[in-house]
């Protein structure tokens, strides 16, 4: 075990195939070894003590984009290509090309998209639900009395229906690897004739399709993903400016402008309008249409500032916008 109490990464790979392939207790015990990471990743005292003990080895102040890297994967959390460049400028925010303590810190609590997708599933109801309750009595109060043998009686009556919801969302999300890698066969059969540059990327970009561009959709609870996009992640409370009127606000205020028609956060110079997503969701169009709540306050957060996020997420420019860490899948 490496100093986050996770395997090195080639003995990590190792381990989780052999425990999938021929060994469910070797399986079972790395899955031990991911949960203590992820506890102890998440312990700030900790955190900030394996940081000094990795700058102090490094022989530096702060750590730079390789050794981030490095680092990150020692703590169990992996990026692939371009999604290293793109996270590490992201959380640099002084821009001065390392990262610092507080930088790091706030980089290795960045939800990731498994996190979120887990966060969509209704496990803290199944164990809300399994708490005792009597009438006229606090539950919180019952709560608190638990014996060990009665949390034990919870978690195992909970399994079978936390067995029921990871089957039904791993099923979901195999249909939609699936539709991926369909899509990404039919793109490839040279069909259409492409020139070999375009304005916005290559013809790899092209052949790979949006979610090339923007990463797999998240399957779950749509409305929890997309408030969790703009309010949780890593730029939802970094301001950006949008081109055209020059307003400055934040993807989370904007989620609570648009959600909760709360105008005393918006700047409503030039005119701006906050239509009512609920009032538009039950119009004739709307419903003829076959639209959601969510579709409809997207397209709402379309029409406002946001667009200047949603646009750069697809170009990749202006630079500075397409690289703030959040492509909203």
């Amino acid at each position: 075990l490496n100093q986050a109490g996770l395997p090195s990464p080639k003995a990590h790979t190792s381990t989780l195939i052999s425990g999938i392939m021929t060994s469910a207790d070797d399986f079972a015990v790395n899955i031990r070894n991911k949960i203590q990471a992820g506890i102890n990743r998440r312990d700030d005292s900790f955190l900030a003590s394996f940081y000094q003990r990795k700058i102090a080895g490094f022989g530096t102040s702060a750590l730079n984009q390789q050794q981030f890297t490095s680092v990150l994967e020692e703590l169990g959390i992996y990026l692939k290509g371009e999604e290293i460049q793109i996270f590490f400028r992201s959380m640099d925010a002084n821009n001065d090309g390392v990262m610092d303590w507080e930088e790091f810190k706030r980089a290795v609590h960045t939800p990731s998209t498994m996190e979120q997708l887990i966060n969509t599933l209704p496990i803290s109801q199944i164990f809300a639900d399994a708490i005792p309750n009597m009438k006229d009595t606090d539950r919180l109060r019952l709560f608190c009395q638990l014996t060990s043998e009665q949390i034990d009686g919870i978690i195992q009556g909970a399994i079978p229906y936390l067995k029921s919801i990871f089957e039904d969302a791993v099923d979901k999300i195999k249909i939609s690897e699936e539709a991926k890698d369909k899509s990404k066969a039919n793109q490839s059969t040279g069909k259409f004739e492409v020139p070999p540059e375009m304005s916005a990327g290559s013809v790899e970009d092209f052949l790979g399709g949006l979610t090339a561009r923007i990463g797999d959709p998240v399957v779950g609870d749509f409305w929890k993903i997309v408030e969790s996009e703009h309010c949780k992640s890593t730029d939802s409370s970094v301001p950006f400016l949008t081109s055209n009127y020059g307003i400055t606000t934040t993807p989370a205020q904007e989620w609570e402008i648009t959600t909760k028609q709360n105008a005393s956060l918006a700047d409503m110079r030039h005119d701006r309008r906050l239509p009512n997503p609920e009032e538009l969701w039950g119009s004739d169009l709307s419903k003829r249409a076959g639209l959601t709540l969510i579709e409809v306050v997207v397209l709402v957060l379309y029409t406002g500032p946001m667009f200047a996020l949603y646009n750069a997420a697809l170009r990749r420019w202006p630079k500075a916008e397409s690289e703030r860490g959040n492509r909203y899948t």
